[in-house]
């Protein structure tokens, strides 16, 4: 691939998840994803990129693929067996190949005939409309018309019965300005950003739907054959674009999340394997054997925008550069990155930092620092955000006390999940967040909870009837959360299926059987729900006496109710009761503690990036993943009984 492109593909290992594979079963198949082909013996001085293979390696790849038993198929083969027609031969793969390079013809079609390996050929259709005598708009480049494939070769490797013609969009092989301060993001997946303001949702999908249509048109009258496999650019896709794909007659689509594939998926979001030229044999038999494998660990930090925010446009950038520096020293994994603004520090939302339909943007900053995170640091960012609470002033529904009629003093504002305008006003939220954000999940926030004095009131106050309607309730905010999820995900960048979710639970509640009438929330619950349960394991918060022997025995009873795999704990980095930063010392030896007994994710909570605090020479050893754990010495405190405030108390020292 040429220059230009590197920036965007180097997303590719931080936005496509790597999936953990169990061996291969009769049923599935593992799609490889080439670009160009050069042949060096013949341009010896061509400069290689990431994605460029020579053809000597394409060939040591197709020699390996049949001495090791495996069998290249065509998707209609993949389809066939799909319907019960014709099953798959064992070790099945299928061969792809993006962009439409005219060394497709001349270097690889010889291959596939020779090998009688089939293949699938992405093209992008106004490439190839440009005059032979004319440059084609190759990002920042101009490349000559010869650089691509011409329709005669096209329709002759149609005809051949080994190459499928698929799409890789009309003219949506690029980036488009994302946001005010410059980021370029993937043309199908971006509200583009002009002086004027952002593309809108119905813009959004005029344009997007234009260009499929126009490939499909395009690709029907000079092949005879319309496309059924839209190829995304960059591996970037998102629900809604799916649809539209589908309804332009595409309802397969090739996408660069690495995986099998099995019969029983649907065939929209079909994995892939991206190969480049330093692919070694072993790492394609780990591929093609499905032996890759994601180390299991999170490590995070949870991240305050309103930390981040200035005023001064130099100062946000220091700001930037200082926060991002600091994530990447560290080797985690995630970042939990507040997506709303609370200046006051109440824990309500008065401001977003998105563009969005019903609050202020106290600036425009989420997208911005989430990317530059994902592309310049490689974590994973969650937005964190509110469920409920969001003050949206007087003329809104709130949640009321049923002994007043009025909100609960000392806790959050929240607007009330039984009011249809005020859930329909958070699932737009929502839904802007995931139309003009990138982003890799969902952090809900800890004010999703209800007290048994909010709500519908049972006719009885019976312990019978407090548990039912604790339930009850608990299941109609779990059910919510999910709707907030599937409203981001209809323009997030990689759909459904890849946003992750996570959710605050205090400690106080982990550890109290009737916290779930009290509050509406489930450890058990949680953990069928939400792919990770965060448990606030802050002990000064929670006025643990002995903080050491308090974490040891949250981590174990927290791990009796939800599978280590699924647990995060966020410490504190802060005392709020005495305003002072934990010593980096005593946060170290904490997380041994919990690691100790079986906690496999866990950060912190503040990162307070402008002082060092905490500072990563200290931590590093015991929280990142790219070392192994080292011992902490300090002294432990006696053995004394422990008392845990209530998570009311707990809310309002945060």
């Amino acid at each position: 691939m040429r220059r230009w492109l590197a920036p965007l593909f180097l997303l590719l290992s931080v936005l496509m998840p790597l999936a953990v594979q169990a061996a291969r079963q009769p049923d599935d198949y593992v799609v490889l994803c080439y670009h160009d082909i050069v042949d060096l013996k013949l341009t010896p001085n061509l400069k290689l990129y990431p994605q460029t293979i020579r053809r000597d390696t394409l060939i040591r790849h197709f020699n390996w693929i049949k001495q090791q038993g495996y069998h290249p198929v065509s998707f209609q083969q993949v389809l066939d067996a799909k319907a019960g027609k014709t099953p798959l031969p064992e070790k099945a793969i299928l061969l792809s190949f993006d962009d439409g390079y005219e060394s497709f013809y001349r270097l690889v079609y010889p291959l596939l005939k020779l090998y009688n390996y089939p293949a699938v050929y992405a093209l992008v259709g106004s490439w190839l409309d440009v005059p032979d005598d004319k440059l084609v708009p190759y990002g920042n480049d101009r490349l000559p018309r010869n650089y691509f494939v011409g329709w005669p070769q096209i329709r002759e490797m149609q005809a051949s019965g080994l190459v499928e013609i698929a799409s890789h969009t009309f003219a949506s092989h690029y980036g488009l300005l994302a946001n005010p301060q410059g980021n370029v993001q993937p043309a199908v997946t971006t509200a583009v950003w002009s002086p004027a303001g952002y593309e809108t949702m119905a813009d959004y999908q005029v344009r997007v739907k234009a260009d499929f249509d126009a490939s499909a048109r395009q690709l029907k009258e000079q092949t005879g054959r319309a496309p059924r496999i839209m190829v995304w650019p960059y591996g970037a896709f998102n629900q809604t674009a799916l649809n539209l794909a589908r309804d332009s007659g595409m309802p397969y689509s090739f996408t660069l999340i690495e995986g099998l594939n099995t019969l029983g998926d649907s065939g929209a979001t079909v994995r892939r394997y991206l190969l480049e030229e330093d692919t070694s044999l072993e790492t394609l038999d780990e591929i093609m054997g499905g032996n890759t494998w994601e180390r299991q660990e999170e490590r995070l930090v949870h991240v305050d925008l309103d930390y981040v925010y200035d005023k001064d446009p130099l100062q946000l950038n220091k700001n930037i550069d200082l926060l991002l520096e600091r994530i990447k020293g560290y080797g985690i994994t995630t970042v939990y990155l507040q997506a709303y603004a609370d200046e006051n520090g109440d824990g309500v939302a008065e401001a977003l930092y998105f563009p969005n339909r019903h609050m202020p943007v106290r600036a425009d900053l989420f997208n911005r620092v989430a990317w530059q995170l994902k592309t310049r640091v490689g974590v994973k960012v969650y937005a964190w955000m509110p469920v409920m609470a969001y003050d949206m002033g007087p003329n809104h529904t709130y949640v009321t006390d049923s002994r007043t009629g009025a909100p609960a003093r000392g806790q959050y504002l929240r607007l009330s999940p039984w009011d249809a305008a005020s859930r329909q006003l958070l699932l737009d939220i929502y839904e802007d967040l995931g139309f003009y954000t990138k982003f890799d999940g969902l952090l809900f926030h800890d004010d999703a909870f209800l007290s048994d004095y909010e709500g519908p009131m049972p006719l009885a106050r019976s312990t019978q009837a407090l548990r039912a309607q604790g339930e009850h309730k608990t299941d109609l905010l779990i059910d919510f959360t999910l709707a907030l999820r599937d409203a981001a995900a209809r323009y997030r960048q990689g759909g459904a299926d890849g946003l992750k979710t996570a959710r605050n639970i205090y400690a106080a509640l982990v550890t109290e059987p009737d916290a779930q009438q009290w509050f509406a929330q489930s450890m058990a619950a949680f953990a069928k729900a939400y792919d990770y349960t965060a448990v606030m394991a802050m002990p000064y918060m929670e006025q643990a006496e002995n903080p050491d022997e308090w974490l040891a025995r949250l981590a174990e009873t927290s791990l009796a109710q939800v599978p280590a795999e699924r647990l995060v704990f966020e410490l504190q980095s802060r005392n709020w009761r005495t305003d002072q930063p934990i010593p980096d010392e005593e946060l170290a030896r904490w997380m041994q503690i919990i690691q100790r007994k079986g906690v496999k994710n866990f950060g912190y909570y503040p990162d307070d990036f402008h002082n060092n605090q905490p500072d990563p020479a200290v931590l590093k050893p015991v929280f990142s993943v790219q070392t192994q754990p080292q011992p902490v010495q300090l002294p432990v405190a006696p053995s004394v009984p422990v008392s845990a405030a209530m998570a009311t108390q707990a809310g309002a020292a945060r």
